[in-house]
């Protein structure tokens, strides 16, 4: 039991971060629909930068602060066109898969799984460390979003952004913060998978992007709602990979679906009392 425990807790590590930015996006009115494209654009990133740099340490860096760039460029497009937000975010989803693959056939002439003597870790420490990592940069960024009065902007921009406007504070500067910060966590939850896996794999996020925005409408938009939410799903997905070795004679297809099963079951199941109230 205490193992299954420990081993959910590692495996919520991505996920909890793509969550916190997804929920911090969602509180400035806009729907992080890109955090797929971003988790994948990232861990493409972090690969590349790692072995061109030799250092993972750059590589990450240089990884969340491109994606975060290129979320940052687009949402003040998007301000300042006046374009339809949720639209530009599942473009830039879209263009984030498309960017990986050309760049990766161009400096690594593949568009498959990428690999490196200079990108390995050992398995175990990889994990452990990533944990440590996401779970130091989850909590600092509650206490921002929590505990500052820029979190607060952010969490009434999507509500009564009229309000902060009669204060003289810069609503869209609140909602480009929320991308940014939004792309910022996707782009770490990317670089923690590389990490683990010791490799750019294609469609490496597996959906945690999508899995992210499940978690914050399961915890009908709260912190510690999200939180459960994604404890919820990778223990479904955990008991998903360890049911594979039960019953074999059940579709693999169908057991690696169950997260997916879950988040939608969960979502019509469970009353939304925000609503009721």
């Amino acid at each position: 039991m205490q193992n299954a425990v420990f081993s959910i807790a590692l495996l919520s590590a991505p996920l909890l971060l793509a969550s916190f930015g997804a929920l911090t996006s969602e509180y400035s009115g806009r729907m992080a629909v890109f955090l797929d494209g971003i988790i994948n654009l990232a861990a493409f990133f972090c690969y590349a930068f790692s072995v061109l740099t030799g250092s993972f340490i750059a590589g990450a860096f240089l990884s969340v602060l491109s994606c975060t760039l290129i979320i940052f460029v687009s949402i003040r497009a998007v301000e300042s066109l006046h374009a339809n937000p949720f639209l530009a975010s599942l473009g830039l989803n879209l263009f984030s898969g498309a960017l990986a693959s050309v760049i990766s056939v161009a400096l690594f002439s593949t568009r498959g799984v990428l690999t490196s003597p200079l990108f390995s870790f050992p398995a175990v420490n990889a994990r452990l460390s990533t944990a440590l990592v996401a779970f130091v940069f989850t909590a600092a960024g509650f206490a921002f979003l929590y505990g500052t009065k820029y979190g607060l902007y952010i969490r009434i921009t999507g509500k009564d952004a009229d309000v902060l406007s009669s204060r003289g504070i810069d609503v869209s500067a609140c909602r480009t913060a929320a991308w940014c910060i939004a792309a910022f966590y996707g782009a770490l939850a990317g670089c923690i998978l590389s990490f683990r896996l010791s490799s750019f794999v294609p469609n490496i996020s597996s959906g945690r992007g999508w899995l992210a925005l499940a978690a914050v409408f399961l915890g009908r938009r709260t912190g510690w709602g999200t939180a459960a939410a994604v404890i919820v799903l990778c223990a479904a997905e955990y008991f998903a990979a360890n049911l594979q070795n039960v019953f074999q004679n059940i579709a693999s297809p169908l057991l690696i679906a169950l997260p997916y099963i879950a988040s939608l079951a969960l979502i019509v199941l469970v009353p939304d009392t925000r609503r009721d109230e």
